[in-house]
């Protein structure tokens, strides 16, 4: 393998991991083992708190912090009520629309992040459209690193057809047919 194509495959694989990471904080559901209510659900009453089971146990600084239809915070207090749950309270809601619980915390035995958001939709006056901003983020992130590896083997593909003398890669005589690419 030549050193070109050895930094190209290794210049994807540290782009692929990066996104892995990030697509892994991006994960809104990822560290949640149940939530009331459910993340995606849609409520018709209004209701003055969340609840989170995380699954695993949690350190006693738990922080989640709810964002209105406007993604502004809402006023609360976040309590660990067991090893392994959490709830936030705050009034009850009056606004209809797309809210999230953003949460916040470590799992104290091994040491993990357990950083994410759960998404619910208040009334029918919902503005959310079935796919959230996490998702769109996530999309996005995988379609930058698809474009990105694609434009980093374009380029190498180009600096070694410079490097043999040739114009563009294209120009190449196909072996099993004999014909030039246009």
């Amino acid at each position: 393998m030549g050193v070109s194509l050895r930094r190209a495959a290794l210049a994807t694989t540290v782009v692929v991991a990066t996104l892995g990471i990030a697509a892994g904080a991006v994960d809104a559901h990822g560290g949640v083992k149940s939530s009331d209510p459910a993340s995606g659900s849609t409520i018709d009453e209004p209701i003055d708190e969340v609840y989170i089971d995380f699954g695993v146990k949690i350190a006693d600084d738990v922080e989640i912090a709810v964002l209105d239809p406007d993604e502004e915070p809402l006023p609360s207090e976040t309590e660990r009520i067991s090893e392994t749950e959490a709830i936030v309270r705050f009034d009850p809601l009056e606004e209809e629309g797309t809210y999230i619980a953003r949460y916040l915390t470590t799992e104290p035995d091994a040491g993990h992040l357990l950083a994410g958001a759960i998404s619910f939709d208040f009334g029918h006056g919902s503005t959310s459209g079935g796919i959230d901003a996490r998702t769109w983020i996530g999309v996005g992130a995988l379609s930058l690193a698809i474009l990105a590896t694609g434009a980093l083997f374009s380029l190498l593909r180009h600096r070694a057809a410079q490097r043999s003398g040739r114009e563009d890669p294209g120009d190449a005589e196909t072996p099993l047919t004999g014909t030039t690419h246009l």
